[in-house]
């Protein structure tokens, strides 16, 4: 409220002294280039910065890819799941007796 009553008592004594004139002037010559210039640093300004956060996004995933991928190597993951390093053939009887019965059909087919 204060600031409306500032404001208006500027305007009335710039309209008294004659500066409206000056105004309307000014704001035909200076401030649309102003404004312009604002605007393109404002622009400038909003473009780097989209730049510089969309190559820390890609940073950030390129990095904890790279951690994934070195955490999956040391435990020997291999498409998400663990395979075995030391000794490759652990299956279980089961598996075993299912493998041998298949070798010996494929066996028997040969024959």
């Amino acid at each position: 409220m204060t600031e409306d009553r500032l404001g208006a008592a500027t305007r009335w004594m710039a309209e008294k002294v004659g500066l409206a004139n000056t105004k309307d002037a000014f704001d035909a010559t200076v401030r649309p280039p102003m404004a312009a210039a604002t605007r393109s640093m404002s622009d400038s300004i909003y473009a780097t910065t989209s730049r510089t956060m969309d190559g820390v996004e890609v940073a950030a995933g390129s990095f904890s890819g790279w951690i994934m991928q070195s955490i999956r190597a040391g435990l020997g993951l291999v498409d998400g799941t663990l395979q075995p390093v030391v000794a490759p053939d652990q299956s279980t009887p089961a598996e075993r007796k299912d493998r041998e019965s298949e070798d010996e059909r494929r066996a028997r087919l040969k024959q």
